[in-house]
């Protein structure tokens, strides 16, 4: 319950963070975001009630709605039609760096020093965060602003089919994701691990295979960024898409404990391309006076398959086993792949 906490919560935040950010500008809500995630960090330290912690997860959800926004806004208003792929996925290797790295330090520092000195020196580091903020604010004022207020509108933007097909796609895509990702240790216990020639544990397979997502995202991001915008998001996302078609295919139809781990592998890396191919999308169709709002359903979109994925995913293979997980991880791509090719996505 709270770690699905400030997912759910997100479902509502996200628009509210949206039309915020359109209607008060970037500094002040980010500047707020900050200062209470972080003195949420602190609260983690300080109290132990369930209660307390349900409500300081619910309010981190809507801390982490307005960050993220105000994140792909960034990315946006540095970017160009010829970089916007290069930027975008550059951002998304920033995040994954410090939402892995965060993990990794957070779980050494819990036993060298406990868990309250690890909350007090993280919410610490994020205190530090403000001060980042306003200069980069006072830069981005004196450059991007001026061209900014005469598009600054405020009002409302039309969705249509471009906007449906393009909110379906990251359902689509984030929902398989992490269906694959969440199921990837009852795999590897109930085929991967006991077909082993050499003894290695469960959760140490786990580890290795989960962690090619954000290495994937380091090591690969940026090149398939640089690639999109060479050539194009359509062929990228195609190709990608395909990839996974393809990697899902192979997890239904092997047993063998090399195939799988490979195609696992594949799986997520041609995850990373899509996923990144889809924000990078997503950035091209954002009206200019509302990319806020706009960047922030989509981003809703995308926490609903995220916060389905699981409960799908688990609810398949406790009643009839991983391989229809995957079945329909694989219709799901094969949606997506029909929506690439026949939807208006592409269209200008």
């Amino acid at each position: 319950i709270l770690l699905g906490a400030n997912r759910l919560i997100r479902l509502l935040t996200n628009e509210l963070a949206g039309r915020m950010v359109d209607r008060l500008g970037s500094e002040k809500p980010l500047v707020a975001a900050v200062i209470i995630g972080a003195s949420i960090t602190v609260s983690y330290a300080l109290c132990r009630n369930f209660w307390w912690l349900l409500a300081a997860r619910i309010l981190w959800g809507g801390c982490w709605s307005i960050l993220r926004v105000e994140g792909y806004l960034a990315a946006l208003n540095l970017a160009t039609n010829r970089n916007r792929g290069k930027i975008i996925a550059v951002y998304q290797a920033i995040t994954r760096s410090g939402a892995g790295g965060g993990v990794l330090i957070g779980g050494f520092l819990c036993d060298l020093v406990g868990i309250k000195p690890t909350f007090l020196l993280f919410s610490f580091i994020s205190f530090c965060g403000v001060f980042l903020v306003f200069p980069a604010y006072r830069k981005q004022n004196a450059v991007i602003q001026p061209t900014e207020k005469e598009h600054k509108a405020g009002g409302k933007f039309q969705v249509g089919k471009t906007e449906f097909s393009l909110w379906l796609c990251v359902l689509t895509i984030s929902m398989t994701d992490q269906m694959i990702a969440n199921l990837t240790g009852r795999l590897v216990a109930d085929r991967i691990a006991p077909a082993l020639p050499f003894h290695l544990g469960t959760a140490s397979l786990t580890g290795l295979l989960l962690s090619v997502r954000i290495a994937g995202t380091l090591l690969f991001g940026p090149f398939l960024g640089i690639l999109s915008d060479r050539v194009g998001r359509k062929y990228l996302l195609l190709a990608t898409a395909s990839l996974q078609i393809i990697a899902l295919l192979l997890l239904i139809m092997t047993n063998h404990w090399l195939l799988l781990i490979f195609s696992l592998a594949l799986h997520f890396i041609a995850a990373v391309g899509s996923r990144l191919s889809i924000y990078i999308l997503a950035g091209d169709r954002a009206p200019r006076q509302n990319r806020a709002l706009f960047m922030s359903r989509f981003s809703t979109f995308s926490d609903i398959g995220t916060a389905l994925g699981p409960i799908v995913g688990f609810s398949l293979y406790a009643a009839l086993g991983f391989s229809w997980a995957a079945l329909l991880g694989l219709v799901l791509m094969f949606f997506t792949a029909f929506i690439i090719i026949r939807g208006s996505l592409f269209e200008k």
